[in-house]
């Protein structure tokens, strides 16, 4: 590279450092006008909410009234909808009066409205004030240094820590409320909706989106299925849908027929659809799994599984993973088998659970496994050397002046073109010893396996 072309190189990564910290301010500023917003939202709620504790009539329709009213007038001041305002004001109040930290975090610029919002969904379900208050705090932290797709796993988790009550009992509860609910749509459509414990939907979903992307390889002619299936004289065929209308499809093949098709209209059969499997990576304490604690699962960081579903699913699995983790900061740090296979890419799967660029998602199974050092310049093929990335990222490290550095712990270091550092840690597995469990157990219950 010539010396006016690294000049030039060089000139163009600090306008895109100053660009960078402009774009940060900005939005540091839109957090603490969002944050003032919410304030002033919830000062109109507690008015409507002092107006509603003033009324002397018990039907609960006209004490809705003053909080409506105050709705109808956000909604047509910020022409929103009524209801739209109505769920900005309730936010609004639980942020500022039940999440203190959260809202001075958000009122600073260091966190987002989404962030916020993710924190919200996570504790919705919490009632308790002592629960909160701790959530807020612990949640917080976290907030600040994650993307809010990221925190989304680490607020449910969190907030789950904080209940009073186990997940096991409140499962219980809600899987007696699953059903399946039609809704007719305009122009000759419908939508069924199901609501189901979320490894069973995580699987539905993560099965139909593996069959949707081999049936478009397989008509394409690209994939081990067309290997398998399609004659040497067979033309290759444009399936224009997209996955999202092949899933749909599929959805409907296997409802009605139990057959996946290779086509919706021809009824084709496409064998090696049937053959694939769904992918669930869920990660279960060793007491609960001796059915010694009633610690929750957690399913790939999105979700967490209650206890007795974990130790079925453990049960009939043809084999599992046990994971080692440092005690105080829950880094997977090993992870064996009965059975031989690849321990190395068993290890990083647990350890890394998604692509491991700074603020990806995509699951492991879906992803490059990395060497950071090139293994052609002497990286090793270990542990401390491999990370997964997606195609996207992986990309970008090798055609782009994006680097990274192993820092230990499979802690990666990433730098920008601008020279800006960015910290990327592992997922923690991390599961709080129930207090209220005596040291020694008689005759436990054994698990389902």
């Amino acid at each position: 590279m010539s010396e006016n072309e690294t000049e030039q190189q060089d000139a163009e990564a600090y306008e895109l450092s100053e660009s960078v910290a402009t774009l940060i301010s900005f939005d540091q500023q839109i957090a603490h006008i969002q944050a003032a917003r919410a304030a002033v939202l919830a000062n109109m709620g507690r008015i409507a909410l002092a107006q509603m504790r003033r009324m002397t009539s018990r039907d609960s329709r006209d004490r809705e009234i003053p909080m409506r009213a105050v709705a109808a007038e956000v909604g047509a001041a910020l022409r929103v909808s009524d209801r739209t305002a109505q769920i900005r004001i309730d936010d609004a109040l639980e942020v500022t009066e039940s999440y203190p930290e959260t809202f001075a975090s958000w009122s600073a610029g260091r966190v987002s409205e989404r962030h916020v919002q993710e924190i919200l969904r996570a504790g919705v379900n919490l009632t308790d004030a002592t629960a909160k208050a701790r959530y807020d705090r612990e949640v917080i932290g976290v907030a600040e240094a994650e993307t809010p797709g990221r925190l989304r796993g680490f607020a449910a988790a969190l907030a789950e820590k904080a209940q009073p009550r186990t997940l096991q009992e409140r499962f219980e509860d809600a899987n007696a409320t699953r059903t399946v609910r039609l809704f007719d749509l305009a122009d000759g459509m419908s939508s069924i909706n199901a609501v189901l414990p979320s490894v069973q939907a995580h699987g539905i979903f993560n099965r139909l989106t593996q069959q949707a992307r081999a049936l478009k390889d397989f008509r394409a002619g690209r994939s081990d299925y067309g290997t398998k299936l399609r004659a040497e004289d067979e033309p290759v065929v444009d399936d224009r849908r997209t996955t999202d209308q092949i899933r749909a499809d599929l959805f409907s093949d296997m409802l009605l027929t139990s057959v996946p098709s290779l086509d919706p209209l021809a009824g084709d059969d496409c064998g090696g659809l049937g053959a694939i499997k769904a992918i669930v990576q869920v990660t279960v304490p060793a007491t609960t799994l001796a059915g010694t604690s009633s610690t929750p699962a957690d399913l790939s960081g999105l979700s967490l599984v209650d206890p007795e579903s974990a130790r079925r699913l453990a049960g009939t699995a043809p084999g599992w993973d046990r994971v080692f983790t440092r005690p105080v900061t829950g880094t997977v740090v090993a992870v064996d088998r009965y059975r031989p296979s690849d321990q190395l890419k068993r290890q990083l799967r647990a350890r890394d659970q998604h692509c491991r660029f700074v603020g990806c998602r995509m699951p492991t199974h879906r992803c490059d496994i990395d060497h950071t050092v090139d293994a052609a310049l002497g990286g090793p093929t270990h542990q401390h050397n491999l990370a997964h990335l997606c195609r996207r990222h992986h990309s970008l490290k090798h055609a782009s002046r994006w680097s990274v550095k192993q820092r230990g712990d499979g802690v990666l270091e990433w730098t920008s073109p601008t020279g800006r550092s960015y910290t990327d840690k592992p997922p923690w597995v991390a599961f709080e010893p129930d207090v209220n469990e005596p040291l020694v157990h008689s005759a436990p219950t054994p698990p389902p396996f």
